[in-house]
């Protein structure tokens, strides 16, 4: 297929200014015991979302009231610019000039195709309740633009259609209130009359298919996608987005719904350029989640990317029959909070690096995985692929592998409590290359026929203990001599293993394992891994016996 790269530098000067992440590794750490070494380990990737980023997306202004000499319509063709006044029923509207701004003050507007319609770019402005509706069994866009289409105001709209409910070049949707009701996608923002055979080389961000909502609200109800954009999506101010797509989450999320499954909450790329094929460059797509609140019903993925996911605020609560968050090349967790209720997989990308933020989540599959289809020899790392926490608070509850990387994973920074699964086909932490821990606090349960140690060149000690079983519900506590409690976590269902490690673990020093009120183990650290455990090597589907010693 023939590819055109699509410059959204353009869009803000660095935004995807991403360092090279080529990380070479000698062996994979020893299962069970630690062991292997990590050389030239992967820095987190560089992303600039500040000063041009501002500058993205323009300052949308309107009057309060209605000027003066608005024309007034009830449907129609407009052929001149100017500002034009709808209230109460109207047919539909076809907008056939520039520098048009349309007054909704409580109309109600309705089409046997698109209720309005433009070549051009407008604005609308919403003053009390609104709607529009296509009624074309065939499907129709009730609301189709080939521009940019702004709405603004402090009024709602209410779109029902029988295919998109909002189509244009790009959308904006500044203050406003939407209630989206569409066969297909909820909002659709696509570059159109784009002519491979003529077009520059390049495009910029100022050809559109972005979406951008700020300090909007906005209810989608789609039979597809809830949001869809050619290039990017912006999140920001106290927006408010409330979307189910393709009727939600399956009641059984299974390997095969996953799979099969169509509409997704929010979606950047899939870029259709006509007959050549041609489409974005992975990298320049991207979402950013600035602040507001998102909630996500998703049948598919809740929010993918073609390119990159940036989340550095807002509160977003997920549930998806597939992915909850997916990004083909970075997904990055800087800040705000994550609550994934449902997923397949929770977290998925190439490169995953969360330096800040809550994140919760509970996974058919693996909780956070860094993979990219790419793999050709199983088990051996891809220097492409890694998970990097350098902070936030992260909790995991997988029924897969709870961190899984075809490449490496690294702990630095942060609080990472991970719940794998209970099966012994699975890990609580699993890297094809190696699991690194230099620092925060990390506790690791999980079953204990693939239990992957950290390598012996971590720069923080760890303690990985093996038991018989360890049931749900148990309280672990590691003590120091002294008595104090330096690390607990309470367990979400029966593991054999646990891997711990706090920057508060020293050489030299003596510390005590509970589980309850029971002791599991006394130990000595005397090297960066303290193995512990009456469990090691034997027969993962042996009976469970109590507590190991």
């Amino acid at each position: 297929m023939k590819r055109k790269t699509v410059c959204i530098a353009a869009l803000c000067a660095g935004l995807l200014a991403l360092s090279g992440c080529n990380g070479v590794y000698d062996n994979p750490g020893d299962k069970l015991g630690g062991g292997g070494t990590a050389t030239n380990f992967p820095e987190e990737s560089t992303i600039a979302l500040e000063g041009e980023a501002e500058k993205v997306l323009p300052v949308i202004s309107y009057p309060d009231n209605v000027p003066n000499g608005t024309g007034l319509l009830s449907g129609g063709t407009v052929t001149a610019a100017g500002d034009y006044l709808v209230e109460g029923e109207a047919s539909a509207i076809r907008i056939e000039a520039e520098h048009v701004r349309l007054f909704l003050r409580g109309a109600s507007l309705k089409g046997e195709k698109s209720a309005i319609e433009s070549d051009y770019s407008f604005t609308v402005v919403l003053i009390g309740e609104n709607r529009a509706e296509s009624t074309d069994p065939d499907g129709a866009n009730a609301v189709d633009c080939k521009g940019e289409l702004v709405l603004c105001g402090e009024g709602s709209l209410e779109v029902v259609s029988t295919k998109n409910a909002i189509k244009a070049g790009s959308v904006q949707v500044v203050g406003a209130t939407l209630g989206l009701t569409a066969e297909k996608d909820g909002i659709h923002a696509e570059i159109d009359g784009y002519d491979a055979l003529t077009a520059a080389p390049a495009l910029s961000y100022a050809d559109g298919g972005y979406v951008n909502f700020e300090g909007a609200k906005v209810t989608v109800r789609s039979g597809d996608d809830g949001v869809q954009a050619d290039t990017f999506v912006r999140v920001s101010g106290e927006s408010v987005l409330d979307i189910t797509a393709n009727g939600g989450t399956p009641e059984k999320i299974t390997d095969y719904s996953s799979d099969n499954g169509s509409g997704k909450g929010i979606k950047a790329g899939a870029l259709d350029w006509g007959a050549e094929g041609e489409e974005l460059a992975e990298g320049d797509y991207l979402i950013a989640v600035e602040s507001g609140t998102v909630t996500i019903d998703a049948c598919d993925d809740a929010i993918h990317s073609d390119g990159t996911i940036v989340i550095s605020g807002g509160t977003l609560s997920l549930t998806s029959g597939d992915d909850a968050v997916h990004a083909e090349k970075l997904l990055s967790v800087k800040g705000g909070s994550v609550l994934v209720a449902r997923s397949y997989e929770g977290l998925e990308g190439e490169k995953i690096e969360i330096s800040g933020g809550r994140i919760g989540v509970t996974s058919v599959d693996d909780g956070i995985n860094a993979a990219n289809g790419k793999q050709t020899i199983p088990g051996r790392g891809d220097p492409d692929c890694h998970i990097i926490i350098s902070g936030g608070d992260v909790t995991v509850n997988a029924e897969g592998d709870g961190l899984d990387s075809n490449g490496s994973i690294l702990i630095s920074g942060g609080n990472t409590m991970v719940a794998g699964s209970s099966r012994s086909d699975n890990a609580a932490l699993d890297a094809d290359s190696n699991v690194i821990v230099n620092g925060g606090n990390l506790v690791a349960a999980g079953s204990l026929g693939m239990v992957q140690t950290p390598a012996r060149n971590s720069a923080q000690n760890v303690l990985s203990y093996a038991s018989r079983r360890i049931a749900t519900g148990t309280e672990l506590a590691l003590w120091d001599e002294s008595g104090v409690v330096l690390l607990s976590y309470t367990t979400v269902k029966e593991c054999r293993s646990v891997i711990l490690s706090t920057p508060l673990l020293k050489q030299g020093q003596t510390y005590r394992l509970y589980g309850g009120s029971t002791e599991l183990c006394q130990f000595t650290v005397e090297s960066v891994i303290t193995s512990v455990g009456t469990g090691f090597g034997l027969d993962p589907h042996e009976p469970a016996g109590g507590f190991g010693r």
